[in-house]
């Protein structure tokens, strides 16, 4: 028995000495170096130290060792790792190929990327055929590939995912990662390390040599959760980069993605989204696209394309009903304002203007929204919008949509980039606009009548003051058989009444509603000051109302003289009228003041200093004729667009 063992132990020792002069680690080390490479087309090398043992199996053990990267990656090698241990079966290394049963990684650093023609540089195309100078070619009848790999196993791994279409990248460290082969299926368990531990990876694939000779293609089945969050892609894909899958996720709190988010947080919970996922080499597209913020659905589909080799993100979107402050919306309301009653602040807040970041992947997007809730806006509706994006530059054209029982239409262009101010045009044309809908400060039970806007402006400004400060173009409101009700209420919140109220002092004070026929606003801007030649008018059944000076959005600023004009036929004497109503001050807090006597002779004294600002225009313009009682007609033609 003695005799037996030792003869044993002396065949092993035989064995591995044989072994050795056969492999010795340099020449172990360039065989597996030229099998990876014939495998894969890849460079491979081991930099460190290289060690075997002989028992049970070949254990090779490798330090520092580096796989290539596509010819067209971002950085030379595709993956690093500090040690890497293998376990070789023998009596295939001996026939010229390397069955390997495990490996063990520790210290992996990975890179996987696309780029723009979405090539994957985790395909191995590049064979031995590449490698003479000729192109791959998947063939039913090749030989099984020289390098076998029965288990995987990583801890302490670093993988980041880098896409040549948006030329992002995304990284995420491992704790511990198992791939194992299973018959015709690959077996994957994972957990993340660090800010991602909570996160668990189990999933099912095919055969990776199924996708690396194209033959069918290759299947998987991967679910990533967390307590709170769920994400599953089940789908295929070939050796030609083509994916097909469908798509699944719910995450119930922003946690879970703080990992991979810097703005996590600001995400309204829960989110539920699922689509159709297709990519090919030119295209990825995403059809029956669900996506549900705090239980708001939007649905549609999405296009990444490329033209002339610059890709394109296309979108098309619906929803029923979206309310704003669901998602964490609110009324704005400054926060660098002066400490004092609501009532009496700036008119334009000092207020920087929020950054805002547009994609770097140019956006072009069809928006439709049948109902619309924004704090401190009355209800919209049938909203539908063309939007585009570049860089530095928003634009909207066409919008239109329903508010306040109208409809509205018209252009908005954005321009921001960092550090520069927010350079803003708009054109907007509404009609049919309900008074009584856009009085939402007094919840719509005050004002009744209908009124048409239109805008022609644009604007430039880090803050809301500076962009009315710069203001140029041309603002146009034009009311009709308006009603105001409840105006001796009103007095101290409506300027309007209390304009009416000074022009006939000798009224009583109105209970009942106040019967307006028309008012017009009509504007010409020029760097944030408008200046007034009757062009503002208001008419009821008694007289008629014009209106010259200067609006001051700079200087946040009005001052205009209002003349009435009684009108004929309707028994009202003219000197009950105040002759002449002055409104002045910052626009947050405007007096009223009124002349009864000697206002002509006044008026002519003011008007002699034509050159002045402010109420120049008053003593010559507003000495008008009582036959020119059709105020509204003049202010709509006073000023042109």
């Amino acid at each position: 028995m003695l005799v037996a063992l030792g003869v044993l132990a002396m065949l092993l020792v035989a064995g591995y000495v044989a072994l050795l002069r056969a492999f010795p680690p340099q020449r172990l080390a360039a065989l597996l170096a030229d099998e990876i490479r014939s495998a894969t087309g890849r460079d491979f090398r081991i930099v460190g130290a290289l060690s075997f043992r002989l028992w049970p199996t070949i254990a090779v053990v490798a330090e520092d060792v580096t796989l290539g990267n596509a010819a067209w990656g971002t950085r030379r090698e595709m993956a690093t790792v500090k040690r890497a241990a293998f376990e070789v079966a023998v009596s295939p290394l001996l026939d010229g190929q390397l069955h390997v049963l495990s490996v063990e990684v520790d210290g992996a650093d990975v890179l996987l990327e696309t780029d723009r023609q979405g090539r994957a540089n985790w395909v191995f195309t590049e064979g031995k055929a590449a490698t003479a100078g000729q192109p791959p070619q998947a063939d039913a009848s090749r030989a099984e590939p020289a390098v076998h790999i029965d288990k995987l196993v990583l801890s302490d791994a670093r993988i980041a995912f880098r896409s040549g279409l948006t030329q992002a990248t995304r990284a995420v460290a491992i704790e511990s990662l198992q791939i194992a082969m299973q018959g015709e299926q690959i077996l994957v368990a994972a957990r993340m390390a660090g800010a991602h531990r909570a996160w668990r990876l189990d999933g099912k694939t095919g055969r990776y040599d199924t996708l690396l000779h194209g033959q069918a293609d290759w299947p998987f089945d991967v679910r990533v959760q967390a307590d709170d969050s769920r994400l599953e892609a089940r789908g295929s894909l070939d050796a030609r980069g083509t994916l097909r899958a469908t798509v699944t996720a719910r995450i119930d709190n922003a946690a879970a993605l703080r990992p991979f988010f810097a703005h996590a947080d600001a995400l309204p919970m829960p989110i539920d989204a699922s689509a159709r996922i297709q990519r090919s080499a030119n295209a990825l597209s995403a059809d029956a696209v669900r996506l549900s913020l705090a239980g708001q659905t939007i649905v549609g589909k999405a296009n990444v394309r490329t033209a002339n080799g610059e890709p394109r993100l296309e979108l098309d979107v619906a929803a029923e009903s979206i309310d704003l402050s669901r998602w964490g919306i609110a009324t704005i309301h400054p926060t660098s304002a002066p400490a004092v009653p609501a009532a009496k602040a700036p008119f334009f807040s000092d207020t920087p203007l929020p950054a805002i970041t547009l994609p770097d992947l140019p956006l072009r997007a069809h928006v439709r929204i049948e109902r619309l809730a924004v704090p401190g806006f009355p209800p919209l509706a049938a909203l539908d919008a063309q939007i585009a994006t570049m860089p530095e530059s928003l634009l909207v054209d066409p919008w239109s949509l329903a508010v306040a029982g109208g409809r509205g239409a018209g252009r908005l262009e954005l321009g921001t980039r960092d550090g520069q101010p927010w350079r803003v045009r708009l054109r907007a044309d509404a009609t049919g606009l309900s008074l009584e809908a856009l009085d939402v400060s007094t919840g719509g039970e005050r004002i009744r009548g209908r009124g048409d806007l239109q805008l022609n402006l644009e604007a430039s400004g880090r803050t809301p003051h500076e962009l009315a400060a710069s203001a140029s173009g041309h603002a146009l409101l034009a009311v009709h058989d308006a009603a105001v009700r409840g105006t001796a209420a009103m007095m101290e919140r409506n300027i309007l009444v209390t304009l009416l109220q000074a022009l006939l002092p000798r009224q009583p004070a109105q209970s009942d509603a106040l019967q307006i026929q028309c008012a017009v606003v009509n504007l010409p801007l020029k760097n944030g000051v408008a200046a007034i030649d009757r062009s503002i008018a208001m008419e009821t059944d008694k007289l008629a109302v014009a209106a010259s000076g200067e609006l001051n959005l700079a200087a946040q600023t009005v001052t205009l003289g209002f003349h009435p004009v009684a009108k004929k036929g309707l028994g009202l004497d003219p000197a009950s009228l105040a002759s002449l109503v002055r409104l002045e001050g910052p626009l947050h807090d405007p007096k009223i003041g009124v002349d009864v006597a000697g206002t002509a002779r006044e008026a002519a004294n003011i008007g002699a200093a034509v050159a002045t600002a402010g109420l120049t225009w008053v003593g010559k313009r507003l000495l008008i004729g009582p036959e020119e009682t059709q105020a509204c007609q003049r202010a709509l033609g006073a000023a042109k667009p």
